[in-house]
Protein backbone atom coordinates (compact mmCIF):
# COMPACT_ATOMS: atom_id res chain seq x y z
CA UNK A 1 0.00 0.00 0.00
CA UNK A 2 1.22 3.47 -1.25
CA UNK A 3 1.55 6.08 1.72
CA UNK A 4 3.04 8.80 -0.08
CA UNK A 5 5.41 9.57 -3.05
CA UNK A 6 9.12 11.00 -3.12
CA UNK A 7 9.95 13.15 -6.36
CA UNK A 8 13.94 13.66 -6.87
CA UNK A 9 15.67 15.04 -9.08
CA UNK A 10 19.11 13.23 -10.42
CA UNK A 11 21.31 14.88 -13.17
CA UNK A 12 18.46 16.41 -15.30
CA UNK A 13 16.08 13.38 -15.02
CA UNK A 14 12.89 13.46 -12.84
CA UNK A 15 12.53 10.53 -10.89
CA UNK A 16 9.82 9.45 -8.37
CA UNK A 17 10.63 6.92 -5.23
CA UNK A 18 7.55 5.81 -3.44
CA UNK A 19 7.12 5.17 0.41
CA UNK A 20 5.63 1.40 0.86
CA UNK A 21 4.23 -0.59 3.92
CA UNK A 22 7.02 -2.49 5.87
CA UNK A 23 8.06 -5.83 5.04
CA UNK A 24 8.18 -8.47 7.03
CA UNK A 25 11.10 -10.64 7.98
CA UNK A 26 10.28 -13.56 5.47
CA UNK A 27 10.03 -11.35 2.52
CA UNK A 28 13.65 -10.59 2.86
CA UNK A 29 16.27 -12.97 0.54
CA UNK A 30 18.31 -15.31 2.75
CA UNK A 31 21.78 -13.49 0.77
CA UNK A 32 20.50 -10.14 2.56
CA UNK A 33 21.23 -11.90 5.96
CA UNK A 34 21.77 -8.81 7.89
CA UNK A 35 18.86 -6.86 7.05
CA UNK A 36 16.49 -10.24 7.19
CA UNK A 37 17.94 -10.79 10.93
CA UNK A 38 17.39 -7.30 11.85
CA UNK A 39 13.82 -6.89 10.39
CA UNK A 40 13.77 -10.66 12.96
CA UNK A 41 14.72 -9.57 16.27
CA UNK A 42 12.38 -6.07 15.37
CA UNK A 43 9.46 -8.20 15.45
CA UNK A 44 11.03 -10.93 18.59
CA UNK A 45 10.60 -7.51 20.56
CA UNK A 46 14.83 -7.51 20.99
CA UNK A 47 15.14 -4.06 19.84
CA UNK A 48 13.26 -1.00 22.10
CA UNK A 49 12.88 1.72 19.43
CA UNK A 50 13.80 2.01 15.44
CA UNK A 51 12.71 3.49 12.24
CA UNK A 52 11.70 1.45 9.91
CA UNK A 53 10.96 2.46 6.26
CA UNK A 54 10.72 0.63 2.83
CA UNK A 55 10.51 2.37 -1.06
CA UNK A 56 9.96 1.37 -3.90
CA UNK A 57 11.59 3.10 -6.88
CA UNK A 58 10.08 3.82 -10.81
CA UNK A 59 11.63 0.72 -11.14
CA UNK A 60 10.18 -1.69 -8.94
CA UNK A 61 13.30 -2.02 -6.81
CA UNK A 62 12.30 -2.02 -3.19
CA UNK A 63 14.88 -0.41 -0.64
CA UNK A 64 14.86 -0.69 2.97
CA UNK A 65 16.04 1.56 6.04
CA UNK A 66 16.62 0.59 9.83
CA UNK A 67 17.56 3.29 11.64
CA UNK A 68 18.19 2.80 15.75
CA UNK A 69 17.36 5.55 17.94
CA UNK A 70 18.41 5.87 21.52
CA UNK A 71 16.07 7.06 24.86
CA UNK A 72 16.40 10.75 24.13
CA UNK A 73 15.57 10.21 20.14
CA UNK A 74 18.88 10.40 19.06
CA UNK A 75 19.44 8.43 15.80
CA UNK A 76 22.91 6.47 14.41
CA UNK A 77 25.05 5.01 17.43
CA UNK A 78 27.58 1.93 16.90
CA UNK A 79 24.60 -0.28 15.41
CA UNK A 80 23.15 3.34 13.53
CA UNK A 81 22.13 2.39 10.14
CA UNK A 82 21.06 -1.06 8.52
CA UNK A 83 20.17 -1.11 4.82
CA UNK A 84 18.98 -3.21 1.92
CA UNK A 85 19.84 -2.12 -1.58
CA UNK A 86 19.17 -4.81 -4.42
CA UNK A 87 22.55 -5.34 -6.17
CA UNK A 88 20.60 -4.55 -10.04
CA UNK A 89 19.39 -0.93 -8.22
CA UNK A 90 21.36 1.64 -10.13
CA UNK A 91 23.27 4.62 -9.17
CA UNK A 92 20.23 7.19 -9.38
CA UNK A 93 17.66 4.82 -7.45
CA UNK A 94 20.62 4.46 -4.38
CA UNK A 95 20.96 7.93 -4.25
CA UNK A 96 17.26 8.90 -4.31
CA UNK A 97 16.85 6.00 -1.21
CA UNK A 98 19.87 7.12 0.86
CA UNK A 99 19.08 11.02 0.80
CA UNK A 100 15.65 9.94 2.09
CA UNK A 101 16.85 7.92 4.58
CA UNK A 102 19.80 10.69 5.35
CA UNK A 103 17.35 13.52 5.28
CA UNK A 104 17.84 16.62 6.76
CA UNK A 105 15.31 15.90 9.62
CA UNK A 106 17.42 12.64 9.85
CA UNK A 107 21.02 13.88 10.00
CA UNK A 108 20.00 16.93 12.77
CA UNK A 109 18.78 14.07 15.29
CA UNK A 110 21.91 11.82 14.40
CA UNK A 111 23.54 11.06 17.66
CA UNK A 112 26.67 13.30 18.43
CA UNK A 113 28.64 10.13 19.36
CA UNK A 114 28.91 7.82 16.74
CA UNK A 115 26.96 6.92 13.03
CA UNK A 116 27.67 2.94 12.05
CA UNK A 117 26.05 1.42 9.26
CA UNK A 118 25.83 -2.21 8.20
CA UNK A 119 24.81 -3.10 3.96
CA UNK A 120 25.30 -6.50 2.03
CA UNK A 121 25.15 -5.17 -1.49
CA UNK A 122 27.87 -4.34 -4.35
CA UNK A 123 26.74 -0.56 -3.68
CA UNK A 124 28.55 -0.72 -0.31
CA UNK A 125 31.57 1.78 -1.69
CA UNK A 126 29.35 3.91 -3.21
CA UNK A 127 27.15 3.94 -0.12
CA UNK A 128 30.07 4.74 2.32
CA UNK A 129 31.30 7.40 0.27
CA UNK A 130 27.37 9.15 0.05
CA UNK A 131 27.10 9.00 3.81
CA UNK A 132 30.74 10.04 4.69
CA UNK A 133 30.13 13.32 1.99
CA UNK A 134 26.33 14.03 3.08
CA UNK A 135 27.42 13.89 7.21
CA UNK A 136 30.53 15.99 6.75
CA UNK A 137 32.15 12.94 9.73
CA UNK A 138 35.81 12.31 9.97
CA UNK A 139 37.16 8.83 10.52
CA UNK A 140 40.73 7.99 11.14
CA UNK A 141 42.41 7.13 8.46
CA UNK A 142 43.38 3.84 10.00
CA UNK A 143 41.34 0.44 8.01
CA UNK A 144 42.03 -1.48 10.94
CA UNK A 145 39.95 0.16 13.34
CA UNK A 146 37.31 1.50 11.32
CA UNK A 147 36.60 -1.51 8.60
CA UNK A 148 35.36 -4.45 9.91
CA UNK A 149 35.55 -7.87 8.49
CA UNK A 150 31.72 -9.60 8.30
CA UNK A 151 31.42 -12.92 8.93
CA UNK A 152 27.70 -14.83 8.68
CA UNK A 153 27.29 -17.49 11.55
CA UNK A 154 26.69 -21.43 10.67
CA UNK A 155 22.96 -22.59 10.73
CA UNK A 156 24.37 -24.53 14.27
CA UNK A 157 26.70 -25.51 16.16
CA UNK A 158 27.19 -29.50 15.27
CA UNK A 159 30.41 -29.72 17.05
CA UNK A 160 30.02 -31.16 20.24
CA UNK A 161 32.43 -29.11 23.36
CA UNK A 162 31.31 -29.01 26.91
CA UNK A 163 32.23 -26.83 29.37
CA UNK A 164 35.26 -27.69 31.62
CA UNK A 165 34.55 -28.44 35.22
CA UNK A 166 34.30 -25.51 37.41
CA UNK A 167 33.10 -23.36 35.45
CA UNK A 168 29.55 -21.94 34.68
CA UNK A 169 27.50 -20.35 31.42
CA UNK A 170 24.48 -18.64 32.00
CA UNK A 171 22.64 -15.46 30.78
CA UNK A 172 24.26 -12.02 32.04
CA UNK A 173 22.34 -9.64 34.28
CA UNK A 174 22.86 -5.81 34.68
CA UNK A 175 24.45 -5.55 37.83
CA UNK A 176 27.85 -4.84 38.94
CA UNK A 177 29.75 -6.14 36.70
CA UNK A 178 29.07 -4.05 33.79
CA UNK A 179 31.75 -2.04 35.03
CA UNK A 180 34.38 -4.65 34.24
CA UNK A 181 32.68 -5.32 30.76
CA UNK A 182 33.12 -1.27 29.85
CA UNK A 183 36.63 -1.10 31.04
CA UNK A 184 37.39 -3.83 28.54
CA UNK A 185 35.33 -2.30 25.83
CA UNK A 186 36.84 0.69 26.19
CA UNK A 187 40.60 -0.89 26.36
CA UNK A 188 39.11 -2.79 22.95
CA UNK A 189 38.08 0.38 21.15
CA UNK A 190 41.70 2.21 22.24
CA UNK A 191 39.38 4.52 23.96
CA UNK A 192 40.92 4.54 27.00
CA UNK A 193 44.66 2.92 27.21
CA UNK A 194 45.40 2.62 31.26
CA UNK A 195 44.56 -0.84 32.25
CA UNK A 196 45.12 -0.13 36.03
CA UNK A 197 42.25 2.25 36.07
CA UNK A 198 39.75 1.11 38.69
CA UNK A 199 36.50 -0.28 37.43
CA UNK A 200 34.34 2.53 39.03
CA UNK A 201 35.64 4.67 36.77
CA UNK A 202 33.54 3.46 34.30
CA UNK A 203 30.57 3.61 35.32
CA UNK A 204 29.69 7.31 33.18
CA UNK A 205 31.69 6.28 30.27
CA UNK A 206 30.75 6.60 26.80
CA UNK A 207 28.63 3.18 25.44
CA UNK A 208 28.26 1.12 29.06
CA UNK A 209 24.48 2.12 28.32
CA UNK A 210 24.77 0.14 24.97
CA UNK A 211 25.56 -2.90 27.08
CA UNK A 212 23.05 -2.90 29.58
CA UNK A 213 20.81 -2.81 26.91
CA UNK A 214 22.24 -6.12 25.04
CA UNK A 215 22.12 -7.45 28.61
CA UNK A 216 18.51 -6.60 29.25
CA UNK A 217 17.09 -6.78 25.61
CA UNK A 218 18.65 -9.94 24.27
CA UNK A 219 20.24 -13.06 25.00
CA UNK A 220 23.72 -12.81 26.47
CA UNK A 221 26.40 -14.55 28.06
CA UNK A 222 28.77 -14.92 30.07
CA UNK A 223 31.51 -17.68 31.79
CA UNK A 224 31.79 -17.84 35.49
CA UNK A 225 34.20 -19.58 38.21
CA UNK A 226 32.50 -22.32 40.47
CA UNK A 227 34.55 -20.36 42.89
CA UNK A 228 33.18 -16.49 42.26
CA UNK A 229 29.88 -17.11 40.37
CA UNK A 230 29.43 -13.62 40.84
CA UNK A 231 31.22 -11.98 37.99
CA UNK A 232 32.10 -13.30 34.42
CA UNK A 233 35.69 -14.41 32.89
CA UNK A 234 34.22 -13.88 29.81
CA UNK A 235 31.34 -12.91 27.54
CA UNK A 236 29.61 -12.15 24.77
CA UNK A 237 26.62 -10.31 24.00
CA UNK A 238 24.05 -9.60 21.25
CA UNK A 239 23.82 -5.63 19.71
CA UNK A 240 20.46 -4.69 18.19
CA UNK A 241 21.44 -4.90 14.80
CA UNK A 242 21.36 -8.92 15.38
CA UNK A 243 25.21 -8.69 15.80
CA UNK A 244 26.97 -11.23 18.08
CA UNK A 245 29.78 -9.18 19.35
CA UNK A 246 31.82 -7.72 22.37
CA UNK A 247 33.58 -11.34 22.75
CA UNK A 248 36.19 -11.44 25.56
CA UNK A 249 37.69 -13.83 27.88
CA UNK A 250 40.03 -13.25 30.75
CA UNK A 251 43.53 -13.77 29.82
CA UNK A 252 44.32 -16.27 32.97
CA UNK A 253 41.15 -18.31 31.30
CA UNK A 254 42.25 -18.25 27.37
CA UNK A 255 43.43 -21.76 25.88
CA UNK A 256 40.31 -23.05 27.52
CA UNK A 257 38.10 -23.25 24.46
CA UNK A 258 35.96 -20.60 26.14
CA UNK A 259 35.28 -18.67 23.19
CA UNK A 260 34.09 -21.30 21.17
CA UNK A 261 31.50 -22.44 23.91
CA UNK A 262 30.16 -18.86 24.19
CA UNK A 263 29.68 -18.10 20.23
CA UNK A 264 28.18 -22.03 19.80
CA UNK A 265 25.81 -20.45 22.74
CA UNK A 266 24.64 -17.53 20.48
CA UNK A 267 24.36 -19.24 17.47
CA UNK A 268 22.00 -21.94 18.96
CA UNK A 269 20.02 -19.53 20.23
CA UNK A 270 19.42 -17.62 16.97
CA UNK A 271 18.60 -21.19 15.47
CA UNK A 272 16.24 -22.38 18.43
CA UNK A 273 14.55 -18.81 18.33
CA UNK A 274 14.40 -18.20 14.84
CA UNK A 275 14.78 -21.16 12.73
CA UNK A 276 18.12 -21.72 10.79
CA UNK A 277 17.03 -19.58 7.79
CA UNK A 278 18.32 -16.80 10.31
CA UNK A 279 21.97 -15.84 10.70
CA UNK A 280 24.16 -14.06 13.49
CA UNK A 281 26.66 -12.09 12.72
CA UNK A 282 29.75 -11.04 13.84
CA UNK A 283 32.52 -8.06 13.00
CA UNK A 284 35.79 -8.27 13.75
CA UNK A 285 38.91 -5.14 13.01
CA UNK A 286 40.86 -6.16 10.28
CA UNK A 287 44.13 -6.09 13.06
CA UNK A 288 42.03 -8.95 15.07
CA UNK A 289 43.48 -11.70 12.99
CA UNK A 290 43.52 -14.02 16.40
CA UNK A 291 39.36 -13.18 16.17
CA UNK A 292 38.94 -13.66 12.53
CA UNK A 293 40.53 -17.12 12.78
CA UNK A 294 38.68 -18.02 15.38
CA UNK A 295 35.32 -17.37 13.32
CA UNK A 296 36.66 -18.87 10.71
CA UNK A 297 37.23 -21.95 12.47
CA UNK A 298 33.64 -22.53 13.97
CA UNK A 299 32.11 -22.50 10.60
CA UNK A 300 31.27 -18.38 10.26
CA UNK A 301 31.74 -17.77 6.88
CA UNK A 302 33.72 -14.09 5.62
CA UNK A 303 32.16 -11.99 3.52
CA UNK A 304 33.48 -10.72 0.27
CA UNK A 305 33.65 -7.16 1.14
CA UNK A 306 34.23 -5.36 4.78
CA UNK A 307 30.94 -4.22 5.64
CA UNK A 308 31.02 -1.85 8.42
CA UNK A 309 32.45 1.36 9.30
CA UNK A 310 32.51 3.67 12.44
CA UNK A 311 32.01 7.38 11.49
CA UNK A 312 33.35 9.23 15.22
CA UNK A 313 32.11 12.88 16.03
CA UNK A 314 34.34 15.61 16.17
CA UNK A 315 33.61 16.02 20.08
CA UNK A 316 33.84 12.39 20.67
CA UNK A 317 37.71 12.61 19.27
CA UNK A 318 38.40 15.62 21.35
CA UNK A 319 36.96 13.92 24.16
CA UNK A 320 39.38 10.88 24.39
CA UNK A 321 42.41 12.77 23.08
CA UNK A 322 42.07 11.54 19.13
Amino acid sequence: SLSCVVVCWHAGALTMMEKIAPLKSADIPNDSSLFKIQLRIIEEGWVDSCIAQFYRSTRGRVFGSVIHEDREGRLGGASGFCLYIDNKAEVVEVDEFLMQVFSDENVARLSSDTVGFSLQSDHFNHVFEFIESRLGTKHRQEASFFEHHLFVSPCDSTKDLQLPEGFILKQLEPVEYINKMTKQWALELDFHTDPNTPEEYFVNFPFRSTIIENITKRPSFGIFTAENPDKPIAWCTVYSNGDTGMLHVDEEYRGMKLARILLRAAVDTFRDTFGSEYHTHACCQLKNIASANLLSSEGWVKQPFNNKRMYFHEDLLARFGK
